[in-house]
C-alpha cells in the first residue's frame, strides 16, 4: 500500500513540475477597441507622463480610444494579443485575425520611443490605408 502512495505522490509531483515548466510565463495582452473601430492602433510605451496599463492577474489590459493611440507608463512586453470590439454595453466581440494587418513594434530612432502598431479592418480598407502614408 505504500509502494502505491509514493508512486502516485511521485507521478502527481512530477506532473506539477512538467505544467509549471510548460506554461507560458509571457502575459495576455488584450486591446479592447471601440465598436466597429477600422485604422491603425498605436501604443507608445515608457511614456512616464501617462499611466500604466490595467493589470489582471498575468494579462494586461489596453483600453484604445477612438483615435486608435493609446501612451502608457509600461514598457513593452512580449506575450499573446486578443482584439475585442467593446459595445457601448460593456459587451466583447473577438476581432478575427484575418482584419489583422501591418504589425508592427520598434523601439529607438530619433524620439527614442518604443511603439508597437497593427491595422483593423478589411484587407482592402488597409490598401487604402498605405496608400495615404
Amino acid at each position: 500500500m505504500k509502494k502505491y502512495v509514493f508512486i502516485s505522490l511521485t507521478i502527481m509531483v512530477l506532473g506539477l513540475i512538467f505544467l509549471i515548466t510548460t506554461t507560458n510565463k509571457n502575459p495576455l495582452h488584450i486591446y479592447l477597441l471601440p465598436e466597429n473601430f477600422v485604422g491603425e492602433v498605436r501604443v507608445t510605451f515608457d511614456q512616464s507622463d501617462y499611466p500604466p496599463l490595467t493589470k489582471e492577474r498575468n494579462t494586461f489590459i489596453y483600453h484604445i480610444p477612438r483615435s486608435g493611440k493609446l501612451k502608457t507608463s509600461n514598457t513593452m512586453e512580449s506575450g499573446p494579443v486578443e482584439v475585442y470590439y467593446v459595445d457601448n454595453q460593456g459587451q466583447r466581440k473577438k476581432v478575427s485575425h484575418e482584419h489583422f494587418s501591418g504589425v508592427s513594434s520598434h523601439g529607438g530612432g530619433e524620439d527614442n520611443q518604443t511603439v508597437a502598431t497593427f491595422f483593423i479592418g478589411t484587407k482592402e480598407q488597409y490598401e487604402n490605408y498605405v496608400k495615404q502614408q
